[in-house]
């Protein structure tokens, strides 16, 4: 049962920092936040940086997948290029992307072909958000829907003089939103597999995830920022354990864990694709929404 695996994984990996970064901006009545959010605006103000990413699903500790990448951003030049590899059920893979002028271009490892999509938005911000960053409806909404996270975030002096920003929230800090969404949520993506089903010529990565019937529930989040001496976010990480148990009643204990490190900032330049002589096809906004399946970037296999 085929799915956009990876895009699922890094959403939650991503919309769990996002949600931290939010919880910041709205509140700076706590010294980690505060620190942390001191840190986030500085960084921000780099032009260019380059990004080493890891993302790591388990089972009870059988990995199910593990994609590692590189990431190189240019806000100036509007630029921007990912090399990554993953390693799924099925063996290793690789692919890349890249952003040139108003391109964006995919090529999985195995390929020959270059998919182009054509964009003059990519990248560009939205009239909707400030300079500081999401509306001001969003920051209040938030820290309603979560609740205080202040509480639960610390800030630590390290010897180099830099710091260390931690929030970790167990099963029983969990805001009420977050456990009364994670089995819908879950089950959604499950039942979303099961609808589209479909015969694939072009294999993309198959990930085995179990197919959670009951007590489905987030158990911890831990997230942690290093700053350095210079006011930078040098790395980011979050670990999310998620637990249920399947249809023979067996328990699964789940952890998603994303690793991002900030090297060569306001010093990076993306690496560039040449198309001249490749094979090349056009693809739309909608094939990155709802048709990748299709094309083999990326099965989920539930289980």
């Amino acid at each position: 049962m085929r799915k956009k695996w990876l895009a699922v994984a890094l959403a939650v990996g991503l919309s769990g920092a996002l949600v931290w970064g939010i919880g910041v901006s709205a509140s700076a009545e706590n010294r980690g936040l505060d620190v942390y959010k001191s840190a986030l605006g500085q960084t921000k103000e780099a032009q260019s940086l380059t990004a080493h990413t890891k993302v790591e699903l388990t089972d009870n500790g059988t990995k199910l997948l593990t994609v590692e990448g590189i990431a190189k951003v240019n806000h100036d030049g509007n630029a921007a290029s990912v090399d990554a590899t993953y390693t799924d059920a099925a063996g290793t893979g690789s692919f890349q992307a890249f952003h040139e002028q108003d391109q964006v271009i995919f090529k999985k490892g195995d390929s020959d072909v270059y998919r182009v999509m054509e964009t003059t938005a990519w990248g560009h911000k939205s009239d909707k958000r400030t300079e500081d960053g999401p509306p001001a409806f969003v920051k209040q909404l938030f820290p309603a829907l979560l609740g205080d996270m202040n509480k639960w975030t610390t800030v630590e002096e390290l010897p180099d003089g830099g710091k260390q920003v931690t929030l970790e929230l167990s099963e029983q800090e969990m805001p009420a939103f977050v456990k009364a969404i994670a089995p819908t949520v879950y089950s959604k993506i499950v039942e979303r597999s099961e609808e589209k089903e479909k015969s694939s010529t072009e294999k993309g990565m198959a990930v085995k995830l179990p197919n959670l019937q009951k007590d489905v529930q987030v158990d911890d989040i831990t997230l942690h920022a290093t700053i350095n001496k210079n006011n930078l976010i040098e790395e980011q990480t979050a670990e999310i354990h998620v637990s249920g148990v399947d249809a023979s009643g067996k328990e699964h204990k789940l952890l998603l864990s994303l690793d991002v490190r900030l090297t060569d900032l306001s010093a990076t330049t993306p690496d560039h694709i040449d198309l001249t002589g490749k094979q090349v096809e056009k693809i739309s906004r909608e094939d990155m929404r709802g048709g990748w399946g299709k094309k083999g970037w990326g099965d989920h296999v539930s289980q």
